[in-house]
């Protein structure tokens, strides 16, 4: 038993020094400015760093294409062995070869559309047969062979359009990524927001509370000297309670903010940043006037909208694809031409040869140009009536129609958009006018009220009344300039001047 209380107390004690030190520092709050809050959106949110792969990846898509126009080398070496029996009586009756051949070649695609193969092909060959005036002989044949097509896939533009495409798509990829951006961001500009009117909420709330605590302390001292019926403190303790509840739903729904602003920063809620309690230490402003007006918004969305600009990127890559499939329909027409050198050695038995000698002696008489051959023609080739070509030009003009309407059809929708985000800036401006308005009146009414409850002229239901509306004038108010500032963000976003406004500049691949 001893040892046993001498185990657990060390532990106990341990415990006892370091819990109060954990709790001190997970009560410590984590304050947050609005840029502060982009800042790490951009540094930690999953979603835009699992957006930003697309963009390496479709750049390696870019190297892929431009490695069609890379050189290969090929080499072979073989050997092998036959033997045969043969019917003539002039030959062997039993005969064997054996060969050793070692091939190298080099070709390559240019951008024009020819390409050529540069060859050299080498043999050995040994065998039995009496009529072979060189045993072992030895070949060499050196080849260079070029094509060019003059018709269909001609042109410099032509042969390049896939590295064309997979840069245009890299950039659609910027694009995408662009866009994922400055969505988080206004997502997390509108959480920060949210957080920051459900705190101040809280205080309205809890002053609303207190005010009818205090009415009820109020009531409850004339209901004990008799001045007041006992109905009126049940009134006010019913109202106390409906307030409570309220603060109640309010200190929660600061921690589904508080939450839903955690995950979209990607602070895990075990961490050190996420025990902490999220102070929004910005305050929503009421700035009116530095608005664009509508014109120049819609100007600068139609021209800076990163879904519109790839778009106008994928329709550039149906262009390209409708080129070549015109160029398709032209027939084969190919410019071929060929170059050889060749020479043979070997051992005759007799030393009188003139191309006696090792396999040297078949490179030095190759490359003396005395053993050549050439050739020089046009290949010409046309389906006849040629409809698969024709029906794939179709199809890619009707996709480049399609494309031209789905263009035309987003432009309208970012009107829209633009249209009705500066709308409701401006309908938020009067939101904000008109609610400070109500406010200074409710809060005018509330004092008359009281003043008249004092003297006998008005009820406690009525002051509780006045005091409900104080408060929900006091929550509009402050929900008018959340829904201006929120409205602020969303036109920018709909007009792509989110990072802008933050001063955010992201790199793309011509920048880095």
């Amino acid at each position: 038993m001893k040892n046993i209380l001498f185990l657990q107390i060390p532990f106990y004690l341990f415990a006892l020094l370091f819990i109060p030190f954990s709790v001190v520092e997970a009560s410590e709050p984590l304050p947050l400015t609005l840029q502060e809050t982009v800042e790490r959106v951009l540094k930690n949110n999953i979603s835009i760093s699992v957006q930003s792969y697309n963009s390496k990846i479709s750049q390696q898509f870019i190297f892929e294409k431009e490695a069609d126009f890379d050189p290969t080398v090929d080499f072979e070496f073989t050997v092998g062995e036959g033997t045969r029996q043969r019917a003539s009586t002039l030959a062997n009756a039993k005969t064997r070869d054996q060969d050793y051949n070692w091939d190298f070649s080099v070709s390559q695609k240019f951008i024009t559309g020819a390409d050529y193969e540069l060859s050299m092909d080498s043999n050995r060959n040994e065998n039995n047969s009496t009529f072979s005036s060189l045993n072992p002989v030895y070949s060499s044949d050196l080849a260079l062979t070029v094509t060019q097509p003059l018709l269909k896939d001609f042109g410099i533009d032509l042969n390049k359009r896939e590295i064309y495409i997979a840069a245009n798509d890299q950039k659609i990829s910027d694009h995408q990524f662009t866009e994922k951006v400055i969505n988080t961001l206004t997502e997390a500009e509108n959480i920060y927001w949210d957080l920051v009117f459900s705190i101040e909420d809280l205080k309205v709330k809890e002053t609303s509370l207190q005010r009818a605590r205090d009415l009820e302390r109020q009531v409850k001292a004339q209901v004990d000297v008799g001045t007041l019926a006992e109905l009126e403190i049940l009134q006010a303790k019913s109202e106390v309670a409906s307030r409570d509840e309220q603060l109640l739903n309010a200190k929660n729904l600061i921690e589904d903010n508080e939450d839903n602003l955690k995950s979209i920063l990607n602070l895990p809620f075990d961490s050190e940043d996420g025990l902490k309690k999220i102070i929004p230490a910005d305050s929503p402003v009421f700035d009116p006037g530095k608005e664009d007006p509508l014109d120049e918004a819609l100007k600068i969305a139609l021209t800076q909208r990163p879904d519109l600009l790839a778009k106008k990127m994928e329709l550039g890559n149906r262009n390209i694809e409708t080129k070549y499939n015109e160029n398709q329909m032209l027939p084969t027409l190919d410019l071929v031409t060929s170059l050889g050198l060749n020479g043979l050695s070997g051992d005759s038995g007799s030393g009188a040869s003139k191309v006696e000698g090792a396999y040297d002696k078949a490179l030095s008489e190759a490359f003396s140009t005395d053993f050549r051959l050439w050739q020089f023609g046009i290949n010409l080739s046309y389906p006849l009536g040629n409809r698969a070509a024709k029906s794939r030009l179709a199809a890619k003009r009707l996709e480049v129609a399609q494309l031209l309407l789905d263009i035309k059809d987003l432009e309208k929708n970012i009107v829209v958009e633009v249209r009705e985000a500066h709308r409701q800036i401006e309908t938020d401006i009067k939101r904000v006018q008109a609610t400070r308005v109500a406010q200074k009146l409710a809060e005018e009414k509330l004092n008359a009220e009281e003043k008249k409850f004092e003297v006998g002229l008005s009820t406690s239901f009525n002051v509780l009344e006045f005091q409900e509306d104080l408060a929900e004038e006091q929550s509009n108010a402050i929900k008018a300039i959340i829904d201006y500032n929120k409205s602020r963000s969303r036109l920018n976003q709909v007009i792509a001047r989110t990072l802008e406004a933050h001063d955010i500049k992201l790199l793309s691949k011509e920048d880095s």
